[in-house]
């Protein structure tokens, strides 16, 4: 038997997914999570074979949880199906611990066929570079985001969001003083000087939708 995870915190989307999955694929099971903390939790008690990931999720990111999974569940197969920018998050996503990554503005049937070969088996990126490794084009703001972690790029998307440091230390279990430094390290690699300005910057490179 199938099962599949969608997280996803946009219903329409998980409806989507779900309906075709079941229809189109003849998928056994499809599960829900709207959140990191939810898909955690799902994949931990439900063992699925294949997680379809978003990226900007409530409580977490796709970022921070792929390799959460990955631990829970080594067997677990993740598909990235996200509307982040890939030229930014491509990379990152396989270097997280993702299979294949595929946007949401894609036809529905590539997003399929996309999910048939991750559970075959096989990975799923739109550029492969030496080594398996996707390459991306670099623009200069691309090779900004390069200077910063995983941690730090998860940070600048919570603060573009207007998350609080109270719930961005909740959602990554960090203290609100970490926050502080988290930012602070953002500012000084990505040479900015106020928050507004770091939020111009997480639009401008599309870090949320």
């Amino acid at each position: 038997m199938t099962t599949i995870l969608i997280v996803d915190d946009h219903p329409a989307m998980r409806l989507v997914l779900r309906h075709h999955l079941s229809q189109l694929l003849g998928v056994d099971e499809v599960i829900e999570a709207d959140n990191g903390q939810c898909a955690i939790e799902m994949v931990r008690a439900r063992m699925p074979d294949l997680v379809l990931l978003d990226l900007d999720i409530p409580r977490s990111s796709g970022l921070d949880v792929a390799p959460r999974l990955r631990a829970i569940h080594p067997q677990v197969r993740i598909l990235v199906v996200t509307a982040l920018d890939p030229a930014v998050f491509v990379s990152r996503s396989w270097q997280a611990g993702a299979q294949g990554f595929v946007s949401k503005t894609q036809d529905i049937k590539e997003i399929l066929r996309a999910v048939e070969a991750v559970l075959a088996g096989y990975t799923v990126f739109p550029v492969l570079g030496r080594g398996g490794a996707p390459r991306q084009s670099m623009s200069a703001d691309d090779e900004m985001l390069r200077r910063l972690s995983d941690k730090e790029l998860v940070v600048l998307q919570m603060l573009a969001r207007g998350m609080s440091y109270k719930a961005i230390s909740e959602s990554l279990f960090i203290s609100n003083k970490t926050v502080s430094s988290y930012k602070a390290r953002i500012m000084n690699k990505l040479q900015v000087s106020s928050l507004v300005e770091l939020v111009d910057f997480a639009r401008r490179c599309r870090l949320t939708p």
